[in-house]
């Protein structure tokens, strides 16, 4: 029985030695955002062929334009309020992967709401709908109007972006509504001002008049909105890795650095072997033990959000979220550019959060 026991204690032994020195790593190409970031001027915006649809009654999208008050009386505190790479203010309700949200605030004004709990009212949407109620139930235009003062906008969808990220145009707000794609759902709602819909250009936009753009951050605000950008992606990782019923993964410390590093060739345009190296050999001189590693990359996303969405609709970086393998996670962003690395690693990582 001794013997027995003894054998079993080597044999695992064995199989934690073999699991944990061999190293695999996969590094995604990048995503790049598929609007072309900078707008033409041309033609704006088309007179109004007919009234526009009422704004809904209830839910998330009341708020947007209302005082931080209103939503405060609704939801209290937010569990973090962060700079933005826009130059609002992101309040960060994170409390739940059932209620996760984030609003945009700029001088004590709600602009937008990126809403991704399942229990949350995004009305008259809900998160987790089929997408084939969305189409018989909405009215979707492939060109949608924006008009602010004297100045017209004029946003086109391709067919990519009716299938994911469907842009909805009510009285005073728009409706972003994310799919995902491979399950025919919806994933998360967004509400936004006019004003800051235009700021975004999340779809390819022509204008009359004046183009809305943010004022340049200072390095230290920057930094700021990028870490947390990286926060977000984490978080956001998180929610929908639970609504597959996936375990969450843990932020890594150590492991954060390299992202940051992988984050900030890229925004210098350097991503090759020579610049930044391999991942693997990163995380080897790093000192970090793994028995898997990822990567994905991305670049040119109007967010944190909208950068998740990208991954979740590209089958190879989709992958790589949805993966069960992996128990931690690290996310590097510098100015657009993200890094996001998934690591298997034994419990527990002294390293992490």
């Amino acid at each position: 029985m001794k013997f027995a026991l003894r054998l079993i204690a080597v044999l695992a032994a064995i199989t934690a030695v073999v699991l944990f020195t061999t190293q695999n790593t996969k590094e995604n190409d990048p995503l790049i955002s598929p609007v072309p970031n900078s707008a033409m001027p041309g033609e704006g915006a088309p007179p109004m062929g007919q009234e526009a649809v009422s704004r809904p009654e209830n839910g998330l999208s009341i708020f947007v334009g209302e005082t931080t008050e209103k939503l405060t009386e609704k939801y209290g505190r937010p569990d973090r309020i962060e700079p933005s790479m826009h130059g609002y203010e992101w309040w960060v309700y994170s409390g739940s992967e059932n209620t996760y949200m984030v609003a945009g605030v700029q001088n004590s004004t709600v602009n937008q709401v990126y809403a991704a709990g399942r229990d949350l009212d995004v009305s008259p949407f809900a998160i987790g709908e089929s997408m084939e109620e969305i189409y018989r139930s909405t009215i979707i235009e492939p060109e949608v109007s924006v008009e602010i003062g004297t100045n017209r906008y004029l946003f086109s969808m391709n067919g990519d972006d009716l299938e994911e990220r469907l842009l909805v145009a009510y009285e005073g707000v728009y409706a972003q509504i994310y799919a995902d794609r491979e399950e025919g759902e919806v994933m998360a709602v967004r509400f936004l001002s006019p004003r800051v819909l235009v700021l975004h250009q999340p779809y390819e936009m022509t204008y009359e008049g004046h183009l809305i753009a943010a004022e340049p951050l200072s390095s230290a605000v920057q930094t700021a909105a990028d870490r947390a950008a990286e926060q977000q992606v984490m978080e956001l990782t998180n929610v929908f890795r639970q609504r597959h019923g996936l375990r969450p993964l843990q932020a890594d410390r150590s492991a954060a650095v390299i992202a940051r590093e992988r984050a900030a060739g890229a925004a210098r345009g350097s991503r090759s072997e020579e610049s930044v190296g391999p991942l693997s050999e990163q995380l080897k001189l790093a000192g970090i033990d793994y028995s898997e590693a990822g990567e994905n990359i991305a670049a040119d996303y109007v967010d944190s959000a909208a950068t998740v969405h990208g991954w979740v609709n590209s089958p190879e970086h989709r992958d790589l979220i949805f993966s069960r393998k992996y128990n931690r996670q690290a996310a590097g962003v510098s100015n657009k550019v993200y890094s996001h690395l998934f690591l298997s690693r034994k419990e527990p990582a002294g390293s992490s959060d």
